[in-house]
């Protein structure tokens, strides 16, 4: 196509892996290049990447490029330095490529803030999505936030904190929270036919967690309510590192009622989710990722199942969601928990409503549509 608008989306990280980030990179891309962007992935050629066609293993369409570019990779021998090494050179990796390769009107796309920086210095169509929120070095984020063109923001708290303390002008930020593949996670399969295909047990109450089992996620607050509940309650944990799960089938060796999976593919999850009569977000309050900025794709996921939510009470999920589409419980609180979870399950006609009531809230939030969204911020800006 002669005249096809071109973007170049920046991705440091292992592409394809089992981070919930090369999924959102993978969707993002494939969103993009259904609205008729020509789309070309820049990702680091590291040695850890999984040997996988990326297209089939996020199963999205195979309609966008995948460019990898050279890096320093250590990450077999130390993991903090490495990754500084590896961000720092994949960054003038980008920088050149880009400069070699783009042209006037091309939109460079990143959440890599050293890699748009650099890139923001001689190319003008650059746009900054922020996951994280800057803890210090502000000077270094307000010069990327002076730079780059647009900003998407993902929460409203972030917009706020953003405009106070990075000093971006109100009309280049755009507030688009995540959004869900309705086509993978809205699957027309029974309760009873997941678990059949899974080899989960029909007859217990089954407690589903997907995800990571990362500290802030909460993942071990849900594992410490198992203790209060009896054996008609199985907990399942789909998902986390092999050091994690490890750790975890350790610490709670004790624990009856608990399965961890370790890693599935992400075309999976839908299955493990559909299986489930609850589905549990226990994020925690002890971190601000978790109270305040993070906008989680697992809810977005979890709403698009058509299962009953337990969620932690916390801002970044309150400004999502109200008690007619989740149960909310106390955070870091194992025995709430517990109690949330026998109530519940208890009440049938809640579990209908509440699962209702956040499917239809999600229904129409679609990759597709957050690109178009984004594509529309970037032809009136």
């Amino acid at each position: 196509m002669k005249n096809q608008k071109k973007m170049f989306l920046i991705f440091h990280g292992r592409f394809p892996s089992e981070k919930a980030a090369s999924i959102f990179t993978a969707e993002n891309c494939s969103a993009f290049a259904n609205l008729g962007w020509k789309v070309i992935l820049l990702v680091p050629r590291r040695t850890g990447r999984l040997k996988r066609d990326p297209f089939l293993y996020y199963s999205v369409p195979n309609n966008f490029s995948i460019k990898y570019l050279p890096v320093i990779d250590l990450f077999s021998f130390s993991k903090g330095i490495a990754f500084v090494i590896s961000f720092i050179t994949f960054s003038v990796s980008t920088f050149f490529f880009l400069l070699k390769n783009t042209k006037k009107g091309d939109i460079i796309y990143s959440n890599e803030t050293l890699p748009l920086l650099l890139s923001s210095s001689v190319l003008e169509n650059t746009f900054y999505e922020m996951h994280d929120f800057p803890e210090s070095n502000f000077w270094f984020h307000k010069l990327l936030m002076k730079r780059v063109k647009w900003v998407l923001i993902h929460n409203k708290w972030k917009v706020g904190e953003a405009i106070e303390k990075l000093e971006v002008s109100k009309d280049k930020i755009l507030y688009q929270p995540n959004v869900v593949n309705m086509k993978m996670f809205d699957i027309d399969i029974s309760k009873k036919e997941a678990r059949e295909k899974l080899n989960l047990p029909k007859d217990k109450k089954i407690i589903v967690y997907t995800g990571h089992l990362y500290g802030w996620k909460g993942a071990g607050v849900l594992a410490d309510s198992s203790k209060y509940l009896n054996d008609n309650f199985l907990v399942v944990f789909v998902g986390g590192t092999p050091d994690d799960v490890k750790d975890f089938k350790k610490k709670y060796i004790e624990n009856k009622n608990i399965l961890f999976t370790g890693h599935k593919e992400h075309k999976e999850i839908p299955i493990w989710q559909k299986s489930a009569d609850i589905l549990v977000l226990p994020n925690t309050t002890k971190e601000k990722i978790s109270k305040y900025y993070t906008s989680p794709m697992k809810l977005f996921e979890y709403m698009a199942s058509k299962r009953a939510i337990i969620a932690s009470d916390i801002p970044s999920i309150r400004e999502l969601v109200n008690d007619d589409m989740v149960y909310f419980v106390e955070p870091d609180n194992p025995l709430k928990l517990s109690e949330s979870i026998k109530a519940l399950v208890g009440n049938i006609d809640l579990q209908n409503k509440l699962s209702k009531n956040a499917y239809n809230k999600i229904v129409n939030q679609t990759w597709d549509k957050r690109a178009k969204t984004i594509t529309e911020f970037i032809n009136n800006l």
